[in-house]
């Protein structure tokens, strides 16, 4: 399970990471001052997801520079779809409370945003931006509700797939269906036998895994947000040849009971 952890929390970590440091002088309506304390916090661990190493206001925008841990993230794919990224942002802003109050200051000094993303591999990167214009709007806008944001970070993740989580299994798709958050993998049965997995004992490994997980700061903020909307977390594997299928639900109570447990 600990290969699973979803870039698309990426967003949202950054923003509850970086808006709570830079927001402790909000109040003081010093925006240079605490972009100054921000930066002096960096890196600033994001878990799996990577780590922001610098926060910088210049020309008027606040500038977060990410390193991306490539290993669980295709930061190509997340440059050709530089829009969902952008709107990810958004809605985790307009969610967070010290993102809220830090809306509003940046909105008054007519400052916007930008995230620069960085491959910690390749060295490869892209840029997004929220202008001034889009952060005055978002200032004024009505809070995301759990279900947008989880809407996002799904669609965020299906632009990222397939995904080998390892030598035996690939995550293939992902989906909501329902009350369920469903993924979707693909075993290789020239490596095992469909017949030969035991799902009760995969489960059972799942859930007991479940709480360093939710400890980790991006698979914590993702499954808070599953949590928020409701949502039971469904895995469903099939077979590469038979296409034989097994699958199994962590319910939404137990999720709540393993967030409990992990605080």
């Amino acid at each position: 399970m600990k290969n699973k952890k979803l870039i698309t929390t990426l967003v949202t970590v950054t923003v509850a990471a970086v808006f709570m440091v830079i927001g402790k002088s909000c109040n003081q309506g010093k925006l240079q001052m605490s972009v100054k304390m921000a930066n002096s916090e960096c890196p600033i661990d994001m878990g799996l997801g990577g780590s922001v190493e610098t926060v910088e206001l210049e020309n008027n925008y606040v500038i977060c520079t990410l390193k991306l841990n490539e290993q669980i993230a295709n930061i190509s794919a997340m440059e050709q779809n530089k829009e969902f990224f952008a709107q990810s942002v958004a809605s985790s802003m307009s969610a967070d409370k010290n993102s809220q109050q830090l809306l509003k200051i940046m909105a008054e000094e007519n400052v916007g945003l930008k995230y620069v993303v960085i491959g910690d591999q390749t060295g490869k990167k892209f840029s997004v931006e929220l202008s001034p214009e889009q952060i005055k709007s978002l200032s004024t806008a009505p809070q995301s509700t759990p279900h947008e944001r989880l809407l996002d970070m799904v669609k965020n993740t299906k632009v990222q797939l397939p995904m080998k989580v390892d030598v035996v299994t690939t995550l293939k798709d992902m989906d909501i269906e329902g009350d369920n958050v469903v993924y979707i993998y693909d075993i290789d049965e020239n490596q095992i036998n469909m017949s030969d997995v035991n799902i009760d004992a995969i489960r059972a490994n799942t859930v007991g895994g479940l709480i360093n997980v939710i400890k980790d700061p991006s698979a914590g903020q993702f499954f808070q947000t599953v949590i928020d909307d409701g949502k039971n977390v469904g895995y469903r594997y099939f077979g590469s040849k038979t296409g034989t299928k097994l699958e199994f639900v962590v319910s939404h109570s137990e999720l709540s009971q393993i967030r409990a447990n992990a605080n």
